[in-house]
């Protein structure tokens, strides 16, 4: 996220295999088991925060796709997963808070909220670097997680990541893999909840499915319904609303405005997706939008849920192939419905969540 030019290409280059299609769809049982273990402790009438609860979920799928541990050990108190999940979202706090002040004092200054940030990079640091250093004495060659084809990945020089790197890139990976998806998925159920005529059509999709067992892989391919309904919902609500870490590679010109190189910029997806001469009438919940016929008449990076160019989100496909198997299996047992008195309040942080969270009650279906 934060590194550039050579450095991040290089980055790039070893990370990427990891995401390959074939490895990405490896994840997808994970996906649909951990969706299916969540749905069964739900029940009929139950009222939850619906954020929270994507955020738990999409967390066990990627500490299992990271470092190979399981749900179980994820709810484990004082687990390797549970303190790397603490300590992310201790700084995850941290960053919101200095997101949007006036100002930022020095890392140095002792304040509360330098000790707190200090003390959850440590924790975080060395719970990682045991954990690298623990697979490296095993000598384990690919396990199937990402921690493992990180250590395996090597450069045209044959050189390969060094701990620090491998460290940075599963952090990254970590809150990544996790908070983004899980806002995505709540704005989502947001949305249906109130436009019960598309919520019937995604509904009519996913009962066409085999009703034995839950949405797999396999099926997403007969979803392009609810596929519309997650795209579109990332249009409205883009987890990544605002790009601040861009800077031009070269003098150009955006319009009358002169850009010179080395320019920071700042892009803004959430302001974006709203240009009514890309997105006809845009305030309005369209699925349609993403019909291929439509979606081909878009000029290019005139959609950037993921970012674009060199530097779009490497987890993509990892997010889609989350994003559509979680809404087919939640979808096919339950209707989500809000709270009376819930609305809209965007909380615009580093990611885009809503104030207060998603509460909703649970309506089992027939």
């Amino acid at each position: 996220v934060t590194a550039n030019g050579e450095e991040h290409k290089r980055l790039r280059r070893l990370t990427q295999p990891a995401f390959h299609t074939r490895r990405i769809d490896a994840y997808a049982d994970t996906m649909v088991d951990y969706t299916g273990a969540m749905l069964d402790e739900w029940r009929d009438g139950r009222e939850l925060d619906v954020a929270e609860a994507m955020r738990e979920l999409t967390m066990y799928i990627v500490c299992r796709t990271l470092f190979g541990a399981d749900r179980a050990a994820m709810r484990a108190d004082g687990g390797a997963a549970d303190r790397i999940g603490v300590a992310i979202h201790a700084l995850q706090e941290i960053a919101n808070q200095e997101f949007q002040a006036p100002f930022v004092l020095p890392t140095w200054l002792p304040t509360g909220l330098n000790r707190r940030r200090h003390a959850a990079r440590g924790a975080l640091n060395d719970t990682i670097d045991r954990l690298v250093a623990d697979r490296r004495a095993s000598g384990a060659a690919d396990t199937g997680d990402l921690l493992s084809m990180l250590l395996a990945a090597r450069d045209e020089d044959g050189d390969a990541l060094s701990d620090a790197e491998v460290r940075d890139q599963l952090v990254t990976l970590f809150v990544a893999g996790h908070e983004t998806t899980s806002n995505a998925l709540a704005w989502t159920w947001f949305l249906l909840a109130q436009h019960p005529a598309q919520e019937a059509r995604l509904h009519a999709e996913i009962d066409a499915l085999p009703p034995s067992r839950p949405p797999t892989a396999a099926d997403l391919p007969a979803l392009p319904c609810t596929l519309r309904v997650i795209r579109e919902a990332m249009r409205l609500y883009p987890p990544a609303w605002l790009l601040n870490t861009r800077r031009a590679a070269a003098d150009t010109a955006i319009g009358s405005y002169a850009v010179r190189r080395g320019d920071l910029l700042w892009i803004s997806p959430f302001a974006l997706h709203r240009r009514p001469d890309f997105y006809p009438d845009p305030e309005r919940f369209d699925p349609d939008r993403w019909t291929p016929e439509r979606e081909r008449a878009l000029p290019k990076y005139a959609y950037l849920p993921f970012g674009g160019g060199p530097r779009v989100c490497i987890g993509n496909g990892f997010a889609l192939l989350e994003a559509h198997l979680i809404v087919a299996a939640v979808a096919r047992r339950y209707r989500l419905r809000l709270l009376p008195g819930v609305v809209e309040s965007l909380n615009a942080q580093v990611t885009l969540s809503k104030h207060g969270g998603m509460p909703m009650r649970l309506e089992q279906r027939d």
